[in-house]
């Protein structure tokens, strides 16, 4: 993060809102939506600021890259194993049970939205919440996409000004009266209360920039 602050102090304008619903210390999960391969340095950078090491959970195949691979092991992410969902969603959970901030993209990959906005969610964030009751925090980011365009592989720096990527942190999405019901029920209630408010989130921030 340090080689890469002077390139993320070039590219934008940090705005970062309601920073203080992140918790202070304890295991927790973020939920964020994913618009761009620089998301993780965002959202990274503000979950420094606020002094937390956030853990994020990655596929397998950027553990074994030479450039960032070392890196994804040394700093404690959480490995995925798309044939094996159930094994990062245990080392996640172990991650959290040990106090970790496990940073979770339950999109699955970037958004193919052509408008950028939320893609159905998968259940492993609201797993690892209800298994460890741990709180599940929704993370809208919107403006990443602006700088390094999805799955364009190109950087764009504004000319006359650094651009805005405004991160928004909600409230823990509600879970507790879920813990008595069925697991496949709770999850599916889960997923959708997430799904819900994470859009509500992201929808907001899109209109904002929009105008």
């Amino acid at each position: 993060m340090l080689v890469c602050k002077p390139l993320l102090l070039l590219g934008r304008r940090a705005d970062w809102r309601r920073t203080e619903r992140l918790p202070g210390s304890g295991g927790a999960v973020l939920a964020a939506n994913h618009v761009s391969q620089a998301d993780p340095l965002f959202l990274g950078e503000m979950i420094l600021a606020q002094g937390r090491t956030p853990r994020f959970m990655a596929k397998a195949s950027l553990f074994h890259r030479r450039a960032v691979g070392w890196w994804f092991r040394s700093a404690g992410h959480v490995e995925v194993d798309r044939s094996d969902g159930r094994s990062g969603i245990r080392a996640a959970v172990k991650a959290v049970e040990r106090g970790a901030l496990v940073v979770v993209y339950p999109e699955g990959s970037i958004t193919k939205r052509p408008d950028g906005r939320l893609m159905s969610l998968r259940s492993g964030a609201v797993r690892i919440a209800l298994e460890t009751s741990a709180p599940l925090i929704p993370v809208a980011q919107w403006g990443v996409q602006a700088i390094v365009p999805a799955y364009e592989g190109r950087v764009v720096l504004g000319r006359r000004r650094r651009r805005r990527v405004t991160l928004l942190v909600g409230d823990p999405v509600p879970l507790e009266d879920l813990r008595n019901f069925p697991r496949a029920t709770a999850v599916t209630v889960g997923v959708q209360r997430l799904q819900d408010t994470l859009a509500a989130m992201v929808d907001q921030l899109a209109d904002e920039h929009a105008r």
